[in-house]
């Protein structure tokens, strides 16, 4: 058990020098002209993305940071398992974006631009968004509130699940939509 908590304490520190370096490669690749530094920052995201997911999806356990009321939210078992594969699969996308970004400078907007312009492309955008808000549904209608037990109460527990249920059928109703759009 002590060796599960070293290793997610590792990727979660790892958070602050992934934002500063690549943040500080695009902010480089602006401020000099050197626009060969935009895909190498969004694959470091995307490599961050992907340990972080993997490993949320190995341990079962996240905890995140809330901004909004400043506290943590804990998840475990199959909503953090949920988490770990959008946080994955962000990364894997992000991973592929940057090397298409890589091979054909410039292009790789303007392709995602195009994409989105046909039914076809929007129906398929449509579905892993749908996807995405789905799986996010179902974590808050599986975990409700995630915080501390002495912060939890039933009320605030139902407006998460009540939330979760909203977003699931979302979800659902994007899904249909893309698959929709995709078919047409």
């Amino acid at each position: 058990m002590r060796e599960q908590t070293v290793t997610m304490r590792f990727v979660e520190k790892l958070a602050i020098p992934v934002i500063v370096i690549a943040g500080g490669m695009a902010y480089l690749s602006e401020q000099f002209d050197m626009p060969i530094l935009i895909p190498l920052a969004i694959g470091i995201f995307g490599v961050f993305a992907l340990l972080l997911g993997g490993d949320t999806l190995i341990q079962g356990r996240i905890q995140l940071f809330d901004r909004l009321y400043s506290r943590r939210e804990s998840y475990s078992g199959l909503s953090a398992r949920l988490l770990g594969v959008i946080i994955f699969l962000f990364g894997a996308g992000l991973i592929v974006f940057a090397v298409w970004d890589w091979f054909t400078p410039d292009n790789a907007g303007e392709l995602l631009g195009e994409f989105v312009k046909s039914k076809r492309g929007l129906g398929v955008f449509l579905m892993v968004f749908g996807f995405f808000t789905l799986l996010f549904g179902l974590i808050r209608l599986i975990t409700g509130s995630a915080h501390s037990p002495e912060e939890r109460n039933a009320w605030t527990d139902l407006g998460f699940r009540l939330r979760g249920l909203i977003i699931t059928v979302v979800g659902i109703l994007l899904l249909i939509a893309g698959g929709w759009l995709f078919v047409q």
